[in-house]
């Protein structure tokens, strides 16, 4: 019997595992990972399960694998009652949503609109009005209809993107099953800075400055999650060149334009995929109106970062400014998303 206790007792004083892991050209992006566990062995079986979960939801997200499903949907425009996976019918559902909650700032949608300024980036003419028109006019249509059987009917007949969604929501489920593993205490996984962590472990996050792509400027602001989500939009990284001036990739679907005032956004919520919707969508919309919109959701909160220099945080936001950037009276057309 004592021989017994005193195995309980030196497993539960032995320190845990601690795994870190980082891979490339997961999710079109850098996935770190890294799992707390009672031993190696458990660490790895968590890791293992997080990874498998992140290849086969890509297989139903990916928009640039012609045989993902999301595509082979795409491909029959015109049938009606198409079978779908209740993945992918749970994320259109949560694209139903938080289009409907914005008021058309978030649109899976608007990559139609980023093709046209793609265009004007090779030919150094920006998309004529008519042209953007267009495209806004053919996004305030629903874009599919879901049914009660478990199907749905495509109504768009451009390209339809769910990377604002699909990314946070594999990171959630990604963190889900390895945290249900045995043995582990905490998870984290960050995909190109869309993060979730469970358990008791807390992580201080680095808010990068939106004005600069370089990777090594300091820091605007530190933010520490546990038990959550966090997720960034910023424009200093991608978007289109068209005679000298930088557009954001992030598109006003509302528009058709490139987003110009906010540069950067970071949010927390209790879910990456929740976190990830909305770093879009106050993107896209004014600083008063996301800030209003934030406040009736719970345990969400935000850094919003202006064109002018000006950080705007949600009342509860718990970050710490590092730096202040002095504020500018004018910036140039610079961006979207």
């Amino acid at each position: 019997m004592r021989n017994v206790i005193l195995k309980v007792l030196s497993r539960a004083l032995r320190p845990p595992h601690r795994l870190h892991s980082t891979y490339e050209r997961l999710l079109g992006t850098e996935v770190e990972v890294q799992v707390v566990a009672r031993s190696p062995r458990q660490a790895q079986a968590a890791e293992t399960a997080a990874l498998h979960e992140i290849d086969r939801l890509t297989l139903i997200f990916n928009r640039f694998d012609p045989d993902s499903e999301l595509r082979r949907w795409q491909a029959r425009t015109g049938d009606t009652h198409v079978p779908l996976s209740l993945e992918l019918l749970h994320l259109l559902r949560l694209a139903d949503h938080w289009r409907t909650l914005s008021g058309g700032a978030f649109h899976p949608g608007a990559d139609t609109l980023g093709q046209l300024w793609q265009q004007a980036a090779l030919t150094g003419q920006l998309p004529s009005a008519a042209a953007l028109e267009r495209q806004v006019s053919a996004l305030r249509a629903p874009p599919w209809t879901l049914h009660a059987d478990g199907s749905a009917t495509l109504h768009a007949a451009g390209p339809l993107g769910l990377n604002a969604l699909a990314k946070g929501y594999i990171v959630d489920r990604a963190v889900l099953i390895a945290s249900r593993c045995v043995g582990v205490r905490s998870v984290l996984i960050n995909a190109g800075g869309d993060l979730r962590v469970t358990g008791p472990a807390r992580v201080n996050v680095q808010v990068a400055d939106p004005f600069t792509a370089r990777d090594d400027a300091p820091p605007i602001a530190r933010v520490q999650v546990r038990g959550g989500a966090l997720a960034t939009s910023g424009q200093a990284h991608r978007g289109f060149l068209v005679n000298g001036t930088h557009y954001s990739h992030v598109m006003d679907p509302r528009t058709g334009q490139p987003v110009q005032d906010v540069p950067g956004v970071t949010v927390t919520a209790p879910e990456c995929v929740t976190a990830d919707a909305l770093a879009t969508i106050l993107s896209v919309m004014d600083v008063r109106a996301g800030l209003h919109l934030l406040a009736g959701l719970p345990e969400c909160e935000a850094l919003i970062v202006t064109a002018d220099g000006q950080r705007h945080a949600s009342p509860g936001w718990r970050g710490v400014n590092l730096s202040q950037r002095p504020a500018r009276n004018a910036r140039p057309l610079l961006t979207a998303r």
